[in-house]
């Protein structure tokens, strides 16, 4: 699994990061709308909230999308 815990200027907005694993291509957004330097509120993969915060990495060959909410 992958575990995201950025630490960022609370002044950016967020970023976005491609990650590949094996043939498998997460696209990563991290959302930073309250402004604040470390912290995550929310992960969200194709659209299901993951309670756990963690990603599960599975090598399917197909794209992914990731939702970092920070708060």
């Amino acid at each position: 699994a992958l575990n995201i815990n950025p630490c960022i200027p609370h002044e950016w907005a967020g970023f976005k990061v491609d990650y590949r694993f094996g043939r498998t291509h997460y696209k990563i957004s991290v959302e930073n709308p309250h402004n604040v330097n470390q912290g995550i509120q929310q992960v969200v993969l194709d659209g299901i909230s993951l309670a756990d915060k963690l990603i599960p990495l599975i090598d399917d060959g197909q794209p992914h999308e990731v939702r970092i909410l920070m708060g």
